[in-house]
């Protein structure tokens, strides 16, 4: 019997993908970096990764930097 794969939710989108094709990001002080295994985490889809108003949106709500989150974003997309 196949193991079924872990569902997890897009923070902007609010939508249901499969874990592994989710980009996986977290909160660390003020700055918004990539999941190193500790603490609590947060996943992006591709979808909204691409997506200008999405990433305007996130970026307003974790007060960042656009330039290094974007940068940040088509580093994990690669």
């Amino acid at each position: 019997m196949k193991k079924s794969q872990p569902i997890r939710m897009c923070i902007a989108c609010r939508s249901r993908h499969p874990q592994n094709s989710l980009i996986r990001l977290k909160h660390e002080g003020k700055d918004v970096v990539a999941f190193d295994g500790k603490g609590r985490s947060f996943y992006l889809c591709d979808i909204c990764s691409t997506d200008e108003k999405k990433i305007k949106g996130l970026i307003k709500r974790f007060k960042q930097d656009e330039e290094r989150f974007a940068a940040i974003i088509k580093q994990l997309t690669q």
